[in-house]
């Protein structure tokens, strides 16, 4: 048996990596080594005394020299869309030179696309013609390929992942929230809104890191309970201490959603075209810089066509598997993951208070990619 006691986790400088590389940290039994894509992102785990290395996994000398020693790599990095497959096989190539005992990545269920119904690990995948879910299935099968050539890997596949640190999912939720432009979305928002809080992601992805069962398997953690997206909401309003949400008629927001998607686009090329110019009109004249500003922000807290389709689908992603196989048992409850992520939200200064009114402007960073 080798003499390694390293787990590699890469993208430790993000939600999931970060949960991670933190969790085995204080756990203790191996070295952490937290891979970040530049320096800016080793804010998080240098919290601790573990060792953090440059990893971006589009770099090959980076990866191979992040490789040293390491008996697990944890794959959590993402980069862009077009380079998720092309760096899982710098890593998967780097790993399999070096010796690594065990290779974990993190996909998604967003490689099952539109498929409706109760899904598990068998389905098949399935493209929606999205860079991202594209880029996550050709790595899974990169996975697979190196799997087959005898390296030790598990493919975890989580669904919506929320908590502290999220910031799809916490932080812009949150904000949208917040904004008073945010509502119910009565027969849009009825879909299945798959939760996993991430400390029992990360508990599950622990386990698949040490069992030896799993070499080979794809699993799907699920999380505790299942609710529809306006359920979440509602849920996250309350946890948040605002006043009731709107509701909004479906057939009045598909229209409304419909004509903005134009409009976002031009917004979106306006802002890439003539940055410089819009930034010096707002400095110089506060009409214009009021009138940006809110525009700006109606946009980014009211919901887009992706959105509509993502709150709408009739899917739930079952775990059996990884239940069986892994032992795995979500622990955290959706009240208490909420109770969690409102409290860091507020420890943060993300929200100023969980009193907060709609009145006060968000002071929350919004992220325009949903997933």
């Amino acid at each position: 048996m080798s003499d390694k006691n390293v787990t590699l986790v890469t993208g430790a400088g993000g939600f999931i990596g970060g949960w991670l590389a933190e969790t085995l940290y204080l756990k203790g039994g191996t070295q952490v080594r937290a891979g970040v894509h530049s320096w800016p992102g080793a804010t998080r785990p240098a919290r601790f005394p573990m060792d953090i290395v440059l990893c971006d996994m589009m770099n090959l000398q980076q990866v191979n020299q992040s490789m040293d020693g390491v008996k697990c790599v944890i794959h959590c990095a993402r980069g862009a869309d077009h380079e998720i497959a092309q760096g899982a096989r710098n890593l998967l190539e780097a790993a399999s030179r070096h010796g690594v005992e065990r290779f974990v990545h993190v996909s998604t269920t967003e490689v099952f696309g539109n498929q409706t119904g109760k899904i598990d690990d068998t389905f098949p995948c399935q493209s929606m013609g999205d860079p991202y879910g594209d880029g996550k299935i050709e790595a899974e099968e990169i996975c697979r390929e190196y799997n087959r050539k005898g390296l030790p890997v598990v493919i975890i596949r989580p669904p919506i992942v929320y908590g502290p640190f999220s910031k799809i999912f916490t932080v812009n939720i949150a904000s949208k929230l917040m904004s008073g432009n945010w509502g119910l979305y009565q027969g849009v928002a009825d879909g299945i809104c798959n939760l996993v809080y991430a400390s029992d992601l990360v508990s599950g992805i622990i386990q698949a890191s040490k069992c030896k069962a799993a070499i080979g398997e794809t699993f799907i953690l699920n999380g505790h309970e299942l609710i529809t997206w306006n359920q979440y909401f509602q849920k996250f309003n309350n946890a948040l201490g605002l006043p009731e949400l709107k509701v909004f008629k479906s057939e009045t927001l598909k229209l409304t959603t419909t004509i903005k998607e134009p409009i976002r686009s031009i917004m979106k090329y306006m802002r890439y075209r003539f940055e410089h110019q819009l930034k010096s009109i707002a400095a110089k004249q506060r009409q214009a810089r009021q009138i940006m500003k809110f525009v700006e922000n109606r946009m980014k807290t009211t919901p887009r066509v992706h959105d509509l389709h993502l709150f709408g689908r009739q899917v739930t992603y079952q775990d059996d598997k990884a239940r069986d196989i892994l032992g795995y048992q979500p622990t955290v409850t959706l009240e208490e993951g909420l109770r969690l992520s409102a409290h860091w939200l507020e420890q943060v200064g993300l929200v100023n208070s969980l009193q907060t009114t709609r009145s006060d402007y968000p002071k929350v960073e919004l992220i325009s990619n949903p997933l």
